[in-house]
């Protein structure tokens, strides 16, 4: 069985508990922890994780992964926050366009649902 490779970045006070339960499930290969976004984009560099585990407690958390996202689009991330009672899932996505052509670009984007 493939294990997905999983790269968590944070505070390694945070990603302690993230690695144990991610090593205990065979499902699961833990690629590196990381605690800045320049050291997840080094590991990344060298082997590309299945998803991303972003640990923080902030909106700064999710603002800090934007250069993984704009590197690896395909690559989902998972932000997880210890003070809430759910876990975001950020994604990028490409949209073949050019600048002149932003308007149309956004105009046929899917509608949100909320």
């Amino acid at each position: 069985m493939n294990s997905r490779r999983v790269l968590i970045v944070g505070n390694m006070l945070l990603t302690n508990g993230i690695v144990r339960m991610l090593e205990e499930d065979p499902r699961f290969a833990v690629l590196g922890c990381a605690s800045s976004v320049d050291e997840a984009l080094m590991i990344m560099n060298k082997q590309v994780a299945d998803a991303i585990i972003v640990l923080g407690t902030d909106n700064q958390t999710t603002l800090r992964v934007c250069p993984v996202l704009a590197q690896y689009p395909e690559v989902p991330v998972l932000r997880a926050d210890i003070s809430k009672d759910h876990v975001e899932l950020v994604t990028s996505r490409r949209i073949e366009a050019t600048p002149g052509e932003l308007l149309e670009a956004i105009a046929t984007l899917p509608r949100r649902s909320v």
